[in-house]
């Protein structure tokens, strides 16, 4: 899964100097016995993009209430195909068209002062025509919605993150970000779309033995395992382990039941692949 990084700046179209052609990065990709994922922003604008392009004063981001803009987008979404890609996650729609965060959302979904150019659509239809517009231009590619609108989402995309980033330098976001929406938001997994709960970022900065454990969570739980391994945090051990999970990871799994929920925020026991089993996350 190749994050951000690769394009050349915010013209998600092209790929920089480092990563060259990239149906040859998917097929080096291939070689190496894997499939290929590839991460994106499809609303920001590109350099030179017209301002009559953008949200009225939202600055540079595209409106998807213009055509020109959604040709635009699919157009990406065919191209990461071209490309060999299996796997494309799309960011950050929902801080582009709204600019605040889920957890930004209390009383105002948005601030004043703004307006789509169609203003005749609410901005419920304006968010889905452009989920289901993605979903046509991708085909058969295996969607990921990060940033996206839950309940919008069901049935658009077959993977969806569930919450905001986990982190590889602070533990207490891993458990905030990571184990609490794990617990918490299960009952949409396979129900409207496979969940993701952000990866394990494996490095230096946080004890293996918490890493490892949010991993042997993640693997045993049905649902999708990401790991971000910094080299320097994968000896012999780590390397032994992310195997044993990746195995449990691929095959079909009983969904994972966190039991202690109503008094945990961050749930310590659950029942995996018929077991219980307790962590320590503190």
């Amino acid at each position: 899964m190749i994050d951000d990084g690769w394009s050349k700046g915010t013209d998600y179209s092209s790929p920089n100097e480092k990563f060259g052609d990239m149906a040859n990065v998917v097929e080096q990709i291939k070689e190496l016995g894997m499939r290929a994922g590839l991460w994106t922003r499809p609303l920001l604008a590109r350099p030179g993009c017209r301002e009559n392009l953008f949200i009225k004063n939202r600055g540079q981001v595209l409106d998807p209430t213009i055509d020109e803009n959604m040709d635009y987008v699919q157009s990406l979404f065919r191209l990461y195909g071209e490309w060999g890609f299996e796997l494309v996650k799309h960011d950050y729609t929902t801080f582009e068209l709204f600019s605040k965060y889920g957890s930004e959302m209390a009383e105002h979904i948005t601030v004043p002062g703004w307006h789509f150019n169609d203003r005749s659509k609410t901005n419920a239809e304006i968010v889905l025509n452009l989920y289901r517009s993605i979903r046509k231009a991708a085909g058969n590619t295996y969607l990921m919605g990060c940033n996206t609108v839950s309940h919008l989402s069901a049935g658009v995309f077959e993977l969806y993150r569930t919450g905001d980033d986990t982190s590889g330098k602070e533990w207490w976001r891993t458990k905030k970000m990571g184990v609490n929406t794990l617990g918490f938001r299960m009952p949409q997994h396979r129900t409207f779309y496979e969940v993701d709960c952000d990866c394990v970022g494996l490095t230096t900065k946080i004890a293996w033995e918490k890493n490892r454990q949010w991993m042997k969570l993640l693997a045993e739980s049905s649902t999708a395992l990401f790991i971000s391994a910094q080299p320097e945090a994968v000896g012999v051990s780590q390397k032994n382990f992310i195997k044993e999970c990746f195995t449990h990871a691929a095959v079909h799994q009983p969904i994972g039941e966190p039991l202690d929920w109503l008094d945990n925020i961050f749930p310590s026991k659950w029942k995996l692949n018929n077991n219980v089993i307790e962590f320590d996350w503190e």
